[in-house]
């Protein structure tokens, strides 16, 4: 929800898919310059007390946007900021779901935790342009801190069961970069676990892209408020993930992870290739519903069984720096493509910049079915 209001406020202030490129990059950079740093002190550090903590952070930092007249280099600047405490709560986050459950139960620990993620994304999304458009800018900023701020404290109960901390002993500064470097030996021989990163990388940066190129799809193509792209496009999806990640706590272990992973990419390649013929929303609204909710599923054939590999291929010790890792990959392979996606939408139009990424989408599924 945070995400698409500060896309909504600052497309509303430019009309420009630039500018909104520049805010994916302000959540971005962060991943880029502090994710392996972050990583090796969530190894570290008890990430109850991260996770708890980057909320409470967060919930100050987000008060920042209701300073009046307050210019968009100021804007990037405070989203900077919370994108960097986000840096800390993200692979606390993935880290500590087997520190709560069984081996053997990762992948349906991963599905309810997701069907979780996805639900809440499905309301958020909704409520992101729908509170912009009721109740204005201040009080929306409002509720977002009050979320954060309450969801720090859900954390306080959870209990997980660290079972090899002997390696925190190990001095500080000597340490840290042999920490570091002890991920690069792991992930050479560890395929599962690249096959994970590539998969996740280049899906979260389609992601990204989506984010830049969606309010002018929605201004410019389907010509309606940028504030509906909430219940057009993203509600559906998240609703597509929500079916996705029921499906797979279920049945998810059967199929072998790159498979799902091709299917996902292929799905959703075919059908942003086909979002660029909409015209009309109202002649067109039905099938642009099922396409979103298509794309949210094959989304969800990405990322579960993703995250799960990283979980069940890695040991607590390393983690938090492999996602740690997967958050530098994703900043770096993200930053040209989110970029370019703006820029040239801007220049050629957002409809070609979309089927382009469907296209590159379909490619990708190739590469997984014929060479992974």
């Amino acid at each position: 929800m945070q995400h698409f209001v500060l896309i909504f406020i600052i497309y509303g202030l430019t009309r420009s898919n630039t500018a909104v490129s520049a805010v994916i990059l302000s959540f971005t950079i962060p991943a880029v310059l502090f994710s392996l740093i972050s990583g090796v002190h969530v190894d570290r550090w008890d990430k109850r007390k991260i996770l708890f903590f980057t909320n409470i952070i967060r919930s100050i930092l987000i008060l920042l946007f209701l300073v009046p007249n307050l210019h968009v280099g100021f804007m990037y600047t405070i989203t900077f900021l919370i994108a960097l405490t986000t840096q800390f709560f993200i692979p606390a986050g993935s880290a500590v779901v087997p520190l709560l459950v069984p081996k053997r139960f990762i992948m349906s620990a991963n599905s309810v935790l997701y069907l979780g993620v996805y639900a809440t994304m499905f309301l958020g999304y909704i409520f992101a342009g729908s509170f912009l458009l009721i109740l204005g800018k201040p009080y929306t900023i409002i509720f977002l801190s009050f979320l954060f701020f309450a969801s720090a404290f859900f954390i306080l109960p959870i209990k997980p069961q660290y079972r090899n901390r002997d390696y925190k002993s190990k001095d500080i500064e000597t340490s840290f970069f042999e920490e570091l470097h002890e991920i690069l030996p792991f992930i050479k021989k560890t395929r599962k676990v690249v096959q994970a990163l590539v998969v996740l990388t280049i899906a979260q940066a389609v992601i990204f892209m989506f984010a830049v190129l969606g309010p002018g799809y929605v201004a410019t193509i389907l010509n309606v408020e940028v504030e509906r792209l909430s219940l057009l496009l993203i509600a559906p999806a998240a609703f597509g993930m929500l079916i996705g990640a029921f499906l797979l706590g279920s049945i998810g272990k059967k199929f072998e992870f790159r498979w799902l992973s091709g299917i996902g990419f292929l799905l959703s390649g075919v059908i942003f290739a086909l979002f660029a013929q909409a015209e009309n929303v109202a002649s067109v609204l039905p099938i642009l519903i099922i396409f979103s909710v298509l794309v949210g599923f094959a989304i969800s054939l990405i990322f579960i069984p993703g995250h799960a590999t990283l979980q069940t291929e890695t040991t607590e010790k390393l983690r938090g720096r492999i996602y740690g890792l997967l958050n530098a990959l994703t900043g770096v392979v993200s930053f040209l493509p989110v970029v370019l996606a703006g820029g040239l939408a801007d220049i050629i139009g957002v409809g070609t910049v979309v089927t382009g990424v469907g296209v590159i989408m379909i490619i990708v599924s190739i590469f997984f079915f014929v060479f992974a």
